[in-house]
């Protein structure tokens, strides 16, 4: 069944940026300012003073934990602080974007946003590394993931496709929320709440795009003749299916495979001739038709007429991961019944990533190099904003990788020395890389509007493994023998920062208790900071 094109437009998924685009601020600037622009804007028609910057100590720990996955060490952030450099801020997150650990974060974040919370959707982090490393653009990456590339890529990105065959109606949710903004699972069995025109023409014309896909021998392949597909519509009828993007394009399938007089006997025939070769163990892999579903999806999502929704859904990911709410929420409930809280910033924003050919490291850097960024999130005043203001930072959970690599720091803290070569580094980063995969046996992945539980915080409170680890700590820290030095210091490995006069009280009172057993005292101590919510949160 075909659907006007004009029923798309409707939906108001595909509103271009060029029809507007001498209202947006000039592509030439640079994209801290812009951002701060248009935050600003609203904070004024809502007469909200924004939010103080952060003292540097919070500054550097932020931008390490966002782009290099980890804390400071101790050097790093008092160089940081004692730096007289105007441009000490944008320097750093250019030096961080240039870092190992700025790659194997990125492919542990990436890797588990293209699972969209699907456990079985299976890893491509390998991949994830080797295009990170690349600074490989988000387009040929899409194209890579669903299998659509132009070249084999030795890493199997098209694992994303072959471990969700086996349930293609979460196939086709997770290719829609993920690289489109739109959770269409709403429409598989009914129209979609919130948008009446998104019917059960779009989850089905979505999923047949990967209709002819199957897993030979761990490759992702197409049959040439697949059985016209159907759904039952509400109304209890058998309906036909077409390849149909969520704009309301349909796709025209290939007329030859169609035109097939006994279609029943060729897929047959195909299906023999598919199973002989794998019966065979042979090299040789079945013959492929010229027309791929696939790679028509992905010609179809990133043509002039469609690439604004890929770059925006990506946009707004990317701004919630680092502002801790996104630009429309939910993430995956882009479109018009749910306005973005700064329009003219997303569309800036898409258009710019669209015009600089989708380079993933250059959005990074620019979303983190705003004021708005680099705001305190303590407001003093009578009641918080909302969070669409963008008026203070936002309060985040560490991701488990984030968590293990900042905790494995903790109890090395001269991991990362001045004079490491880059073998040595790579060796550092690994290891914290295995520290960030332990951590998921105890921190929680932070969901949208899901607190901490109360199961985590026994998890780190009893585990052995986190004591165990403490200890060498203590016993470094007890060579200080001056009390104060070694609360000191202590602060400074965990949390960035200095004590204040009321937390030296606080501990030398408690190591005082504790002098029978200095370093058992000193353990706790840093156990203590580590369990507390400081440390947990980036802020």
């Amino acid at each position: 069944m075909k659907i006007p094109f004009y029923i798309g437009v409707a939906l108001g998924f595909f509103v271009t940026s060029d029809s507007r685009a001498d209202e947006l601020l000039p592509a030439n600037r640079p994209m801290g300012e812009v951002i701060d622009h248009y935050i600003d804007v609203k904070l004024k028609k809502a007469k909200l003073a924004p939010a103080p910057p952060a003292d540097d100590a919070t500054f550097v720990r932020r931008l390490y934990l966002d782009l290099a996955g980890r804390i400071p060490t101790v050097v790093e952030t008092q160089t940081f602080i004692s730096s007289k450099d105007p441009q000490k801020q944008q320097k750093l997150i250019n030096e961080l974007a240039l870092y190992p650990e700025f790659i194997r974060h990125n492919a542990t974040e990436f890797d588990v946003f293209l699972r969209n919370e699907n456990p079985d959707g299976g890893s491509v982090r390998s991949y994830l590394l080797a295009a990170f490393q690349e600074n490989r653009p988000w387009d040929l990456m899409f194209r890579d993931l669903v299998g659509a590339g132009e070249k084999v890529h030795t890493a199997k990105p098209e694992q994303y496709v072959l471990k969700r065959l086996k349930d293609r109606d979460v196939l086709a949710r997770d290719v829609s929320s993920v690289f489109f903004g739109l959770n269409i699972s709403c429409a598989q069995c009914h129209r979609h709440p919130y948008v009446n025109t998104l019917s059960q023409d779009y989850f089905f014309g979505m999923r047949e795009f990967f209709a002819a896909s199957y897993d030979f021998q761990g490759n992702l392949l197409d049959r040439k003749y697949v059985k016209p597909g159907e759904f039952k519509a509400k109304s209890g009828k058998m309906q036909p299916v077409s390849l149909l993007f969520l704009n309301g394009k349909v796709v025209e399938g290939p007329k030859a495979e169609t035109a097939v007089v006994d279609l029943a006997k060729a897929i047959q025939e195909e299906s023999k001739a598919i199973e002989k070769l794998a019966k065979e163990k042979s090299k040789e892999l079945p013959a492929q038709p010229t027309f791929r579903a696939r790679a028509k999806l992905a010609e179809v999502a990133l043509d002039v007429e469609n690439r604004e929704r890929f770059a925006k859904a990506f946009v707004n990911r990317l701004w919630y991961r680092f502002y801790g709410h996104g630009l429309v929420m939910r993430v995956d409930q882009l479109h018009a019944n749910n306005a973005p809280s700064h329009p003219e910033l997303l569309d800036w924003l898409a258009r710019d990533f669209i015009e600089h050919k989708y380079d993933i490291k250059r959005l990074i850097v620019g979303l983190v190099s705003s004021n708005a960024y680099a705001r305190t999130s303590q407001w003093k005043g009578n009641s918080a904003p909302t969070p669409e203001h963008f008026a203070a930072a936002a309060i985040r959970p560490l991701t488990p990788g984030q968590w293990g690599a900042s905790f494995h720091m903790v109890a090395n803290p001269s991991l990362f020395g001045s004079e490491q070569s880059l073998i040595a580094r790579e060796k550092t980063v690994t290891a914290l890389e295995n520290a960030g995969k332990e951590a998921e046996k105890i921190i929680e992945y932070p969901r949208d509007d899901s607190p901490i539980s109360a199961s985590e915080s026994m998890r780190l409170s009893n585990d052995a493994g986190i004591q165990k680890s403490l200890v060498g700590r203590a016993a470094s820290l007890l060579k200080l023998k001056d009390r104060k030095s070694q609360i000191n210091e202590s602060m400074w490995i965990v949390l960035s920062r200095s004590p204040s006069a009321s937390e030296i009280e606080l501990f030398d009172s408690y190591l005082e208790r504790r002098k029978d057993r200095p370093e058992a005292g000193l353990q706790q101590m840093i156990w203590a900071l580590v369990n507390s919510p400081e440390f947990r949160f980036n802020h």
